[in-house]
């Protein structure tokens, strides 16, 4: 985590505060408590900042971000008072080497069904990108070209190639296809993740 002290002026939202000051944090819903991704730490001066409301207290223990000083940076105000504010980097998981990617059966057979729509097809191009509470969500697409800087992984007769910014956060990742009710959906056994939304839509790493 980054550690930032600041003074909250009085009725100042701590988020739009920290943004000011030139702050990296994630705030994916645009401040209106629809998401827990600028959760951050008040270290000092929590008790100078604005109750938290059920709402809030909720969100943070959906995320799984609950804890002494844990405060969403969209829903604090202040008084006046100096605080100091621990907010958490995202930076991606570190390997000594690249671990591989998979797929089960269940998700070959898929995949290759969903492959023969696409001629062209090299391979599926497994990729993340911003989204929900946690901050990212996976990609599924077809991929007509391997690009500089890609990674290629050959399971079960399916090609599966990822960027190089996403490789840290999904290497090692086993893909299933799981029957839900009448509805198919592809799990991911991410050795990466460290945190999921409460709602399902994305993961940290």
């Amino acid at each position: 985590m980054d550690t930032v002290t600041l003074k909250l002026g009085e009725g100042e939202v701590l988020l739009e505060r920290l943004i000011e000051n030139g702050v990296r944090i994630a705030h994916d819903c645009g401040g209106t408590l629809a998401c827990a991704s600028c959760r951050v730490v008040v270290c000092e001066g929590a008790q100078t900042l604005s109750a938290p409301s059920e709402d809030e207290l909720d969100m943070l223990e959906r995320a799984g971000a609950a804890g002494a000083g844990a405060r969403l940076a969209c829903q604090a105000s202040g008084s006046g008072a100096e605080l100091v504010v621990a907010v958490p980097r995202r930076e991606a998981p570190r390997h000594d080497q690249v671990l591989p990617l998979a797929v089960t059966s269940q998700a070959a057979a898929h995949l290759a069904a969903q492959l023969a729509k696409h001629p062209g097809a090299l391979g599926v191009r497994l990729g993340v990108e911003p989204a929900g509470c946690s901050g990212l969500r996976y990609r599924v697409d077809p991929a007509s070209a391997i690009l500089d800087g890609d990674r290629a992984f050959d399971s079960r007769g399916i090609r599966v190639i990822v960027d190089a910014a996403s490789l840290p956060h999904v290497q090692g990742t086993t893909i299933d296809v799981v029957q839900e009710g009448l509805a198919r959906r592809m799990r991911f056994d991410n050795p990466n993740v460290r945190q999921s939304c409460g709602c399902g839509e994305s993961f940290g790493t």
